[in-house]
């Protein structure tokens, strides 16, 4: 809202009946505080005495490490955030790089859901790197894609808790870079888990949070030459063993095999040993897809686990 669009009822009714501060009506209005103050002045409303916020070294230190943003923090203590940027100045409170203080984006806390949680993580080992550059500073969360279903479900994960950012170079134009921040609650994707985190394997619900995840990164679903098939093949070997272990006591056939050794093949080099679970037997597809579908997100595994399921469910 341009400033010369504020009346004096309009004003009054924010200021002095709503009691909203004139950072609040800048925000609310698309404006800076100073002008609000202006036109507060110019309509000769009483303003409030300056609020002086007393708040000490060690209140601010404690809401930083928290992972809280300069803006978050002005929230809770009544200021703004180049308030508290001076503030900070003033203690000599070191802050994060240059273009995270600078940053005044809102993050929020994880949900501590359980099943968001175990997907997270079967999608960070995936799929993500996760890195935060020392104990005060945000979680940065990055990933390369060349498919755009996998930027949208990346924003659709991490954009209601952090400002996302995706981009395209021009020397790859393929290519998406995304990019998120979270703050410290997210720590729990800061560790790429070498196997499955034990209260995970112990509930069958969270198990199959956590394979969607996995599967939404590395999983591949499809039927060919009349036949669905569920395969997740990576390098984490110990991590499909437990799948492979998991889905067998729960009566879901499958076979994990080593299907391409570490080492150069043609124009692929391999890292290391690449192994395979694989899902063909229509009552075990049936079965796991029946019980993994509500978990899924990304939109083209959704598809084709329904058809996959469709076709399997017409041959028995």
């Amino acid at each position: 809202m341009p400033s010369s669009f504020f009346t004096p009822v309009q004003l009054e009714r924010w200021y002095i009946q709503g009691h909203l501060s004139t950072y609040d009506i800048a925000a609310k209005s698309g404006c800076d505080s100073k002008t609000v103050y202006y036109w507060l002045k110019k309509y000769k409303i009483s303003t409030r005495p300056r609020k002086i916020v007393s708040t000490n070294k060690t209140a601010l230190e404690k809401l930083y490490k928290s992972g809280f943003s300069l803006k978050e923090i002005g929230k809770q203590i009544g200021c703004t955030p180049s308030a508290v940027l001076r503030k900070f100045r003033k203690f000599d409170i070191s802050t994060r790089s240059p273009w995270e203080a600078n940053t005044f984006h809102i993050k929020y806390k994880f949900s501590n859901n359980l099943l968001e949680k175990a997907y997270l993580i079967g999608f960070r080992i995936g799929d993500l790197n996760v890195a935060q550059r020392s104990p005060i500073s945000s979680i940065i969360v990055k990933s390369n894609t060349t498919r755009v279903e996998q930027v949208l479900l990346l924003k659709k994960l991490f954009s209601k808790y952090g400002p996302v950012w995706i981009s395209r170079p021009k020397s790859k134009p393929s290519v998406y870079h995304f990019t998120a921040t979270v703050n410290n609650s997210f720590s729990f994707l800061l560790t790429k888990h070498s196997s499955i985190p034990r209260w995970i394997v112990r509930s069958k619900k969270l198990f199959f949070g956590f394979l969607a995840g996995y599967s939404d990164a590395e999983g591949s679903i499809g039927v060919y030459n009349g036949r669905a098939t569920f395969r997740i093949g990576s390098y984490d070997k110990t991590i499909l063993d437990q799948i492979h272990q998991f889905l067998q006591k729960n009566r879901v056939k499958n076979t994990i095999l080593l299907e391409t050794k570490a080492g150069r093949h043609g124009e692929r080099i391999h890292n290391g040993d690449f192994y395979r679970v694989n899902i063909r037997d229509k009552q075990a597809i049936n079965l796991c897809l029946t019980q993994l579908l509500p978990y899924l997100k990304h939109k083209n595994r959704i598809r084709c686990a329904e058809l996959a399921l469709k076709n399997v469910q017409s041959r028995m």
